[in-house]
């Protein structure tokens, strides 16, 4: 068992405002600060933080949704050509992966793709970087993975190092406090995947367990609360920490609704929270008897009532919970959704997927082209 954890994490309201005093006393006074959209307030706030420090800093929002390996290539040289000494992402799952692969990248050379596909090493610790998620989702902040899209294959794979987890991560309610409510949900049901997936997983532990259970109590019970209300701080609060415990768990790895959802958003241009909301619950069922005992367990933490009912029962029960919340908070569930059912082109996703994923073994049921088919033919 290997365990992989941030040096330090500040959650809580007022986090960010801690920013520019932490760069400063790691010694980084030069900072490339990485975001999607520079007109936030919590990109405007972190700014004025580093500038109450004394940290001198760069603006680079040229960071898209689902970046490609020529935007991690341009950043890096971007960051290197400044002579920055850390890297601050503030965003979404896109900015962190994008900015802890450049925080790598800056120390050790090369290009993304000779990290990707060529296997070349990481042989120095990458720069100082600081997560700053802005949405409760994807858990990049947690992780030492950094998923890219490359667009000469056409598909997602990912780059990953011990070293390239964040050294320090950020939780501020302010980050998020306003999230339109379709975003909220998308992001929300990304983490609530990690956190079910993780617990199922074939190198699940009793450290991931233990992030798992607590993430799902948190996401589930706060998701539908800042849906309704984008402006419950103590909800986001909880959803923060919720993302972040099942960005922790995902160590354990991902299974069937990742395996599938990821590709199958790379191809047709699916935010990844929806991808994985699309396959959770027919993965869940495609799993159950070969998790049945974890599924109950899960339905448990769901506060699914389990006394007197079977372990499948009570499993049937925890999906039928989740199907609850998918309604409360418009999770979509139908490829058909994104995809007109005649541009489905079966046979050339199932190619991308045992290419792109088929080296993951982490799910419960063994894997092969069968499976993933009959995922896929239930959410058409």
């Amino acid at each position: 068992m290997e365990i992989v954890n941030n040096r330090e994490v500040i959650a809580g309201k007022g986090s960010l405002a801690k920013l520019g005093q932490t760069l400063a006393w790691y010694g980084a006074l030069n900072a490339f600060v990485m975001v999607y959209d520079a007109g936030t307030r919590s990109v405007q706030s972190a700014l004025k933080s580093l500038e109450a420090a004394g940290i001198r800093w760069v603006l680079y929002d040229r960071i898209i949704t689902e970046p490609e390996l020529s935007d991690v290539d341009a950043a890096v040289h971007a960051c290197k050509t400044g002579g920055y000494n850390c890297i601050v992402a503030i965003g979404g799952g896109s900015v962190m992966d994008c900015a802890k692969t450049v925080a790598m990248m800056a120390a050790n050379g090369g290009r993304a793709v000779e990290y990707q596909l060529e296997g070349r090493e990481v042989r120095r610790a990458p720069m100082l970087f600081v997560a700053i998620p802005t949405t409760a989702g994807t858990g990049a902040e947690a992780t030492k993975v950094s998923v890219l899209y490359n667009k000469e294959k056409g598909y997602k794979k990912s780059i990953y190092h011990t070293s390239m987890i964040a050294q320090v991560v950020l939780l501020d309610p302010i980050c998020t406090q306003g999230m339109p409510a379709r975003i909220a949900a998308a992001t929300g049901m990304d983490a609530i995947t990690h956190a079910i997936e993780s617990y199922v997983s074939n190198n699940a532990t009793v450290v991931t367990r233990m992030y798992s259970v607590q993430a799902l109590k948190l996401l589930f019970g706060n998701l539908a609360a800042v849906c309704r209300d984008p402006s419950n701080e103590t909800a986001w609060e909880e959803m923060l920490l919720g993302s972040y415990l099942a960005g922790c768990a995902i160590a354990a790895g991902t299974c069937l609704a990742h395996i599938v959802g990821q590709p199958v958003g790379a191809i047709y241009n699916i935010p990844h929270g929806d991808a994985c909301s699309i396959f959770l619950l027919p993965s869940m069922r495609l799993n159950l008897d070969y998790a049945v005992s974890d599924c109950a367990a899960i339905a448990g933490v769901l506060g699914v009532e389990t006394h007197g009912k079977t372990e499948k029962e009570a499993a049937l029960a925890g999906i039928e919970k989740l199907e609850h919340l998918y309604n409360e908070v418009g999770a979509p569930r139908r490829l058909t959704a994104y995809v007109p059912e005649q541009e489905i082109d079966l046979p050339m996703i199932l190619n991308n997927i045992e290419t792109s994923m088929g080296h993951i073994k982490t799910n419960p049921r063994p894997q092969t082209r069968e499976l993933y088919a009959a995922l896929l033919r239930m959410v058409v």
